[in-house]
């Protein structure tokens, strides 16, 4: 069953299959930017991430939805969907834009077995970006607001958001705790997200909701 909330007149979430909900959406219906960090496909692996007592109740716990990446119909309906596109995780599903770029995160991860960068594909540049941010199993204990084990910083997305000269509405697929959505509105932008699992979709909303009434407070 799908659920959508509306917050205030430009932001919209779903909660539902990100598919499903993609394909009701009209061929007339058209966004600015699609910007998301799909689950890789690299494995269910153990919430390990956190403080030294845990970040939540799912340390030590497997997730439930990294066993495979986004079918092919998901990037077809992104294409269709989306004037340009920054997807996280391109080298893992090799999905880079003919007449486009990358951007690269450099995340100074030093731990064994951790990826010391990450990789988008971008649909504007036809080059290279690259974004410095530390991001280690320590910072992302003392900085990430939720339990969720790949909870990205807002500062990211911020900076994807400047990247582009698009204007125009935010599509996140891949919602998990709203990290987007924040970035989104705050740079102003009208943000639709959509995730599938609830104790994150909930997250999201309440995080979102927060910086949405912050917002109106000060305007």
């Amino acid at each position: 069953m799908i659920e959508s909330v509306n917050i205030g007149e430009n932001i919209r979430l779903f909660h539902g299959d990100c598919i499903e909900i993609m394909r009701s959406f009209p061929d007339c219906f058209r966004v600015g930017l699609l910007l998301t960090d799909p689950p890789f496909g690299v494995g269910n692996f153990v919430q390990t991430t956190g403080k030294i007592h845990g970040r939540g109740a799912n340390k030590g716990r497997k997730v439930n939805w990294n066993e495979s990446g986004p079918p092919p119909e998901w990037f077809d309906l992104v294409r269709r969907l989306a004037t340009h596109r920054i997807i996280w995780g391109a080298n893992f599903f090799n999905c880079f834009e003919p007449k486009g770029g990358a951007i690269v995160w450099v995340k100074g991860q030093s731990l064994p077995g951790k990826s010391e960068a990450e990789i988008a594909s971008c649909t504007h540049f036809k080059k290279t970006g690259l974004f410095f941010l530390r991001w280690t199993n320590f910072t992302t204990a003392h900085k990430a607001e939720t339990d969720h084990p790949c909870e990205r910083p807002v500062e990211l997305y911020t900076w994807c958001i400047k990247y582009l000269p698009s204007e125009g509405t935010i599509l996140d697929p891949y919602m998990g705790s709203g990290s987007v959505g924040v970035a989104a509105v705050r740079a102003g932008r009208p943000f639709i997200g959509i995730e599938r699992e609830k104790k994150y979709f909930d997250a999201a909303l309440e995080r979102i909701s927060a910086v949405h009434a912050q917002g109106r407070l000060f305007a």
